[in-house]
């Protein structure tokens, strides 16, 4: 319960020191105590993140503050993306950026995934593993090689994000958590 508390209170956080509030409230009502709330959470000493943040049209902030917050809102934005009639044409446009533009993880990470699923054997029949060719929340796609008995055959490895399955889960078990509260 207190994990939950705890995921809960980091993503307030992570909502709060975002531009969602603001941008969202250009098309919906936001109510004054969600803004008080968001105005405490995100008070911050670091100036970073918001000076990098004004080079930044709309449409990137409010697709750069839900991937910060993590992969299960990038998967709640991408399905909102596809749903206008429930957010409106304006916000469900600037969603769609998350389809398919989201930052890869290393490939030197990647090549360590393999090797621990695949074991070092099967790990050295793969020759040439690129840099990832896709990226997306949950996993990344990287071409490879397989000698295949001396036979060198083009195949595409996809990938699980680090950690994806615990993030996930902890997010929706403290999301389910708020739903139940409210």
């Amino acid at each position: 319960m207190f994990k939950k508390i705890i995921t809960l209170f980091r993503i307030a956080r992570r909502i709060s020191q975002s531009d969602i509030i603001n941008i969202v409230s250009k098309f919906h009502e936001i109510p004054k105590t969600v803004k008080l709330f968001s105005y405490i959470l995100s008070f911050s000493f670091s100036k970073s993140d918001s000076l990098k943040n004004n080079s930044m049209n709309e449409s990137e902030k409010l697709c750069n503050s839900i991937q910060k917050m993590g992969t299960t809102f990038i998967k709640l934005g991408q399905f909102l993306s596809t749903r206008p009639d429930i957010i409106g044409d304006e916000i469900a446009k600037k969603l769609e950026n998350l389809q398919d533009k989201l930052p890869p993880f290393p490939t030197d990470e990647a090549k360590k995934i393999i090797k621990k699923e695949l074991g070092d054997n099967n790990f050295s029949l793969l020759l040439n593993i690129s840099e990832p060719v896709a990226a997306a929340s949950i996993a990344q796609v990287h071409k490879a090689q397989l000698n295949d008995n001396g036979t060198i055959k083009d195949i595409a490895i996809k990938i699980l994000r680090p950690d994806i399955k615990k993030i996930f889960n902890e997010e929706i078990d403290a999301l389910m958590l708020l739903a139940f509260l409210i």
